[in-house]
């Protein structure tokens, strides 16, 4: 007998985040017309609900489409000019994005613990090396390459059969030094 689960639900009660879109529109059914999406979608889950956003990262494909947050950070210096108002603003540097990834591992066909999907993350995250990742917000900010800082595994108390985790990622990409040689 398979399991069901309402993984809306335990995201909202894990991460504190329900993931309706436009909740204020009234939309009975969120989801869009899967016959006019064509390419976006990727995947689907056990309960055939297409999955938009998969994360897949060095070929290992992220269960229950998890929730992605990206953040970046510019370094300004600001100089106060005497006699005028006001300061000047100088941009030095823009940093890497900061990747959030919170989901939830949970097998739909067996009552037990996802030890696979578990042992698989963690060895993505074991790796000490720049990851390629494939997901569609990531190509659209042009993220190819991610490293990986720091795993949590949360706890799951009264939800048995699944493991919340959450990852912090920074974006990685190549950089080329420029020499001039004076002859």
């Amino acid at each position: 007998m398979a399991n069901a689960f309402d993984l809306q639900k335990i995201t909202a009660e894990v991460f504190g985040y329900e993931a309706l879109p436009f909740p204020l529109l009234g939309l009975k059914n969120p989801l869009p017309d899967v016959l006019n999406i064509g390419a976006s979608i990727i995947g689907a889950n056990h309960l055939g609900v297409p999955y938009f956003m998969d994360l897949v990262i060095d070929d290992v494909i992220f269960p229950n489409e998890p929730l992605i947050t990206f953040s970046k950070q510019k370094r300004i210096v600001e100089t106060v000019v005497q006699g005028a108002e006001g300061t000047v603003k100088e941009l030095i540097a823009s940093s890497d994005y900061r990747i959030k990834i919170e989901g939830l591992c949970i097998d739909p066909n067996k009552k037990e613990y996802p030890r696979q999907q578990v042992e698989d993350i963690q060895a993505v995250f074991n790796k000490n090396k720049a990851l390629e990742v494939s997901n569609r917000l990531c190509a659209l900010f042009g993220i190819q390459r991610i490293v990986l800082k720091n795993i949590v595994w949360g706890k799951m108390q009264g939800q048995p059969y699944s493991q919340s985790f959450a990852i912090d990622a920074v974006s990685d990409r190549d950089f080329y030094a420029t020499l001039k040689f004076d002859l």
